[in-house]
C-alpha cells in the first residue's frame, strides 16, 4: 500500500524509539518506506524524528536506523539496489547494509570499497564478500592480511571463501608466533581445508600441554552442570563449546582455547560443583605449519 511521507515518518519514528511492532507497518508500506529511510539517512530529506535524541538513547552506532535499513533492504532488494545505483555519492550509507545482504548485485560495490583508503569501509567490504564473494576474490582478500587494520576480517572472509591452494601458504606464514592472530589464522586454515575434505599437506603442531578447566568463582555460589558435550579421547577445535554450567544468576561456558584432545571429564549433567573445582582437562596443541 502507498502511504504519505508523514505516515511513513511516524512508523520510522516509532521503530527508532524502540517499538518493534512498527516494522510490520513499514513492510506493509512497501518500497516507499525504504526509499524514505535511505533519503533521510543520506541527508536528502528531513527526518521525522530528532536524530540527536535517537543518538542519546541508542549510542551503538545508530543501531536502530541501521536495523530498519537492513530489514527493509532484505524485504525490497530491487528497490535497494536501484537506489544504490542512482546515488553513488552516498555509497557509505548503503555499505552499512551490503554486508548483511546475500545478493550478487552487491559485489561491484564491495569490490570497489575494498580498494578505498578507509579501514572501516574495507572491513565492511570484507564482511560483505564473506556473504557474497567466491574463491575468485581470494587474491584481493588475501592482500588485506598485510594490513593490521583489516587482518581480522580478511582471515574470517578467507575461512569462508578462500581457495586453500592459494591462501594456505599465506596463512601458514602467520602460524609460528604466539600472537592471537596466529590462533585466528590456524582456525581459518582449518575451516578452509575442511571445505575441500582435508589438508593438502600434513599440518605441523606444537604441543602446549594440559589445559585445566575449572568452575569460576562467583561469591561462593555452587554451579550445576547443564550440558556436557565432550568425552575422554574426543578431539576438539579451538573455540569449541565443551560444557555449560549454570546457577541462579548466570551461565558459564567452557570453551576450548586451542585444538586438542580431551583427557579427563570429571562432571556429568546434573552434578553440583563448587567454585574452582577441576571439571575438564584437555591436552592442547597449536598449529604452527
Amino acid at each position: 500500500m502507498d502511504l504519505a511521507h508523514e505516515a511513513i515518518d511516524g512508523l520510522l519514528t516509532d521503530y527508532l524509539y524502540g517499538d518493534d511492532r512498527a516494522l510490520d507497518g513499514l513492510l506493509a508500506a512497501g518500497p516507499a518506506s525504504l526509499r524514505r529511510l535511505l533519503a533521510i539517512r543520506a541527508g536528502r530529506a528531513e527526518p521525522g524524528w530528532d536524530m540527536a535524541e535517537i543518538v542519546r538513547r541508542d549510542r551503538d552506532d545508530y543501531r536502530r536506523p541501521l536495523e530498519a535499513q537492513i530489514h527493509l533492504a532484505r524485504a525490497f532488494p530491487d528497490t535497494f539496489f536501484d537506489e544504490v545505483a542512482e546515488d553513488p555519492a552516498q555509497e557509505s550509507v548503503f555499505m552499512e547494509t551490503l554486508e548483511y545482504i546475500k545478493d550478487p548485485r552487491a559485489l561491484p560495490f564491495l569490490e570497489r570499497q575494498l580498494r578505498t583508503r578507509s579501514p572501516e569501509c574495507r572491513r565492511r567490504a570484507l564482511r560483505g564478500l564473506a556473504e557474497n564473494g567466491s574463491a575468485d576474490h581470494t587474491e584481493a582478500v588475501a592482500a588485506c592480511l598485510a594490513d593490521p587494520e583489516t587482518r581480522s576480517e580478511a582471515v574470517d572472509t578467507l575461512a569462508r571463501l578462500g581457495d586453500v591452494r592459494a591462501v594456505g601458504p599465506l596463512l601458514r606464514e602467520h602460524l609460528a608466533d604466539d600472537s592471537s592472530f596466529a590462533r585466528c589464522a590456524g582456525a581459518a586454515l582449518d575451516q578452509v581445508e575442511q571445505r575441500i575434505g582435508g589438508p593438502l599437506v600434513p599440518p605441523a603442531w606444537r604441543e602446549l600441554g594440559p589445559a585445566v578447566f575449572t568452575a569460576q568463582a562467583v561469591m561462593g555460589v555452587p554451579w550445576c552442570v547443564a550440558e556436557v558435550l565432550v568425552e575422554p579421547g574426543q578431539t576438539v577445535r579451538g573455540g569449541e563449546l565443551m560444557a555449560v554450567l549454570e546457577n541462579d544468576a548466570i551461565c558459564q561456558e567452557l570453551i576450548a582455547d586451542w585444538p586438542g584432545t580431551v583427557t579427563e571429564v570429571r562432571i556429568a549433567v546434573g552434578d553440583e560443583v563448587p567454585e574452582e573445582a577441576v571439571l575438564l582437562v584437555v591436552q592442547s596443541r597449536r598449529r604452527i605449519g
